[in-house]
């Protein structure tokens, strides 16, 4: 095999992979922290570090009538998650008990007080 027919093959499926489509999932929720426990970047951290998650973003809540995280043990954020389900393609994809292990993994986490669901599951292709 030539030289330059093996280059001509990498190039092409670099292309093909560069150009692939990419299914990404978002979701948000109202997450309920105990920043006495442990503080607020510590909890996000942990969340950031579940599989699959890519992006956690955190807004202030005022539900209890106190927006300080510092050393609240109601301290409520809005939170905006982007999943990507490349980590459980071998298990069949990105399924509803995917999302419901991964929203349990996050109420799992020292710290959090509870987690649920403002929004449903948004699917996009990136």
């Amino acid at each position: 095999m030539k030289r330059s027919y093996l280059i001509q093959i990498i190039r092409e499926e670099i292309q093909r992979v560069i150009s692939e489509e990419s299914t990404q999932y978002k979701f948000e929720g109202l997450l309920q922290t105990d920043t006495i426990k442990r503080p607020q970047k510590d909890i996000l951290s942990d969340i950031r570090a579940l599989p699959g998650i890519t992006i956690v973003s955190s807004k202030d809540y005022d539900l209890s009538g106190e927006t300080s995280a510092f050393s609240n043990p109601n301290y409520y954020s809005i939170l905006k998650i982007k999943v990507d389900p490349h980590p459980f393609m071998t298990g069949g994809g990105f399924k509803d008990k995917t999302l419901q292990t991964m929203l349990s993994d996050i109420r799992k986490i020292d710290g959090v007080k509870n987690f649920k669901l403002t929004q449903s599951v948004e699917k996009s292709i990136v």
